[in-house]
């Protein structure tokens, strides 16, 4: 029979090399997963809401007859994937991790399957639904947070980047959120929470918890991605260290990052999703200057309205704020300094 284990237990198991397959619908898979996983649904999306309705109307028994209608002419063929999904992770080897949405019929149904087949299965108790929860507490975990701030344009995500390659523990939530945290910060598209934080959770479950992990101060918000409350619980109250870099050295990298890289359209829809906080007039003469190629002053125009909200959201932060001057924007030389901050 399959052993139900709890989510602790099963990630730990995966981390070990045990295959994991979810057997969830395809659209539920594609929404978001416990990384790690192949699919191996059990119902097509199709099938699932047949048999739902089925659920709903009838009950349990009625759904379960119906769901032998509809794949008991493909035990056979969803056996062999799973042997081969199996076997391509780990030849030879029989365990294998399994979970549905509730570790309710469908896990128990291929569990069978597999079982019969001479694997060894491993039952997600309370299934994905249970996996989030445990998500959700893991990510309410404390660790020594230490915040890097700075106005628009001083290069936090590449000094992070920086002090990644010095070995500093480090979670970048933009690069995971696909968005640099502006209305200029569109970078493809985005996961949605419940995907984003079971990627989160996974690079903040492996850190070291006595040593110190550097994130980039965010609001709420990271584009449409939303920051859960255990999470951003952990930001305003940590220590944030300031990036004070020259504003024209700013305005070099704004120019950099986002006039030398042909992103006119990116930028043109932007100033127009600020215009009420801009204003009318600013927001006419920075699309004038936009299509006269002056990105300098557009950057100029927008890094003072930007310039005013971040100063505004530090003040209103718990923590000590450390400023560090920079005299010129040297990613690695900043990395290198900040490593040598006693902050705690």
């Amino acid at each position: 029979m399959p052993v139900a284990i709890d989510a602790a237990a099963f990630l730990q198991r995966r981390d070990q090399g045990v295959p994991l397959l979810d057997v969830r619908s395809p659209s539920e898979f594609g929404r978001a997963r416990i990384p790690g996983a192949e699919n191996l649904p059990l119902f097509d999306d199709a099938q699932r809401a047949r048999v739902g309705v089925v659920y709903a109307r009838q009950g349990r028994a009625e759904a379960v007859a119906e769901a032998l209608t509809l794949i008991g002419g493909q035990l056979g063929d969803k056996l062999a994937r799973a042997r081969t999904l199996i076997q391509r992770e780990t030849p030879g080897k029989t365990d294998v991790l399994l979970h549905c949405w509730r570790g309710g019929m469908r896990s128990g149904a291929v569990g069978w399957l597999l079982e019969a087949a001479g694997f060894r299965v491993h039952l997600l108790s309370g299934g994905y639904k249970a996996y989030r929860r445990h998500v959700r507490l893991g990510l309410a975990q404390p660790r020594r947070v230490v915040v890097l701030g700075g106005l628009t344009g001083s290069g936090k995500t590449e000094i992070l980047h920086a002090l990644t390659r010095l070995g500093a523990q480090v979670i970048d939530l933009e690069g995971l959120a696909v968005h640099r945290g502006s209305a200029f910060g569109h970078m493809g598209t985005q996961p949605c929470n419940e995907w984003f934080e079971n990627q989160l959770f996974e690079q903040w479950r492996a850190l070291d918890p006595q040593k110190p992990v550097w994130l980039e101060d965010e609001s709420l918000h990271i584009g449409s991605v939303t920051l859960c409350d255990e999470f951003f619980a952990h930001l305003s109250p940590a220590p944030l260290v300031r990036i004070d870099i020259p504003e024209e050295a700013r305005l070099d990298r704004l120019v950099r990052l986002y006039a030398d890289n042909g992103m006119d359209e990116q930028i043109r829809a932007a100033l127009l999703r600020l215009q009420k906080r801009l204003g009318h007039e600013l927001t006419r003469q920075c699309l004038e200057r936009l299509d006269a190629g002056d990105y300098r002053a557009v950057a100029r125009a927008v890094l003072a309205y930007y310039d005013r909200c971040y100063r505004y959201q530090l003040e209103r932060r718990q923590g000590p704020i450390i400023p560090l001057p920079c005299l010129r924007d040297d990613p690695e030389d900043t990395a290198r300094r900040l490593l040598d901050m006693r902050i705690f």
